[in-house]
């Protein structure tokens, strides 16, 4: 075989090995600092530890794992929809910033069945504050609605319950977990509505913003599963960057 030749096959072998390569899967570990549980009788209250500890070193984001900065956390779009009466609206918020959620959240219990792949929770959140450009059209309680602007929506002291529901897959034999649904159920002892320019008036618009402020409850009641599935959308899209890299064993621990 001639010089050129071995070296075109070199290149060739080299070329192949290299594809081969990209196609190799490499798990991953948690982060070193994250804190890890075994699968024992204690492990539902090790989760409490380890999760509230991990909230707080994610809130500057994870590079390794594509996690963005959590705090602010920046949300592109949420999308809330109520069609039934008191309340038929369309609320559109863009370019949200949702401040205090991951620095004032506590994980306060667990239940898990891993055999099922369903892991609950229940957090607590002292505060809320989703700050971003909204649109919004329809009607409440029989008043007419519509406006766009800038808005601040805040929830305080909001009892919150986690419904992750996996399911199991493998790369090159190894099992790991990704979550098909994140279920979120918000309930907030407080909501503060702020919205500018509603009507195109400043005068109607304080007059609602008023009446939205003073009858928060029959408001938020309606849009409550619009922000939730919202933002289980969001959660379920942070959670499986770590869940569809990390194998399942060495999240949770045999």
């Amino acid at each position: 075989m001639s010089k050129q030749s071995s070296l075109i096959l070199l290149l060739l072998i080299a070329l192949v090995a290299q594809e081969t390569a990209k196609c190799v899967t490499v798990a991953q570990d948690l982060p070193e600092n994250f804190l890890k549980c075994k699968r024992d009788a204690n492990f539902d209250k090790c989760l409490v530890d380890a999760v509230n500890h991990a909230i707080q070193l994610l809130k500057s984001g994870n590079k390794e794992f594509g996690i963005p900065p959590l705090e602010p956390l920046s949300v592109k779009k949420l999308v809330i929809d109520a069609g039934n009466a008191p309340i038929n609206l369309r609320q559109t918020l863009k370019n949200v910033k949702v401040h205090d959620m991951i620095s004032t959240s506590k994980i306060q219990r667990y239940r898990t069945d891993l055999d099922k792949h369903l892991i609950i929770c229940d957090s607590k959140t002292d505060r809320i504050e989703m700050i971003g450009d909204y649109e919004m059209s329809g009607r409440i309680l029989l008043l007419p609605i519509t406006g766009h602007g800038n808005s601040n929506i805040t929830l305080v002291n909001t009892k919150i319950e986690h419904r992750l529901i996996g399911e199991p897959f493998e790369k090159d034999g190894v099992k790991y977990m990704r979550l098909k649904e994140y279920r979120v159920n918000m309930e907030p002892k407080r909501v503060y509505l702020q919205f500018e320019n509603l009507f195109n008036d400043k005068t109607l618009s304080e007059g609602m913003n008023r009446f939205l402020n003073e009858n928060w409850e029959t408001v938020f009641t309606e849009l409550k599963v619009g922000y939730s599935k919202s933002f289980g959308l969001v959660f379920k899209e942070l959670s499986n960057k770590i869940f569809e890299k990390v194998p399942f064993d060495h999240i949770f621990l045999s």
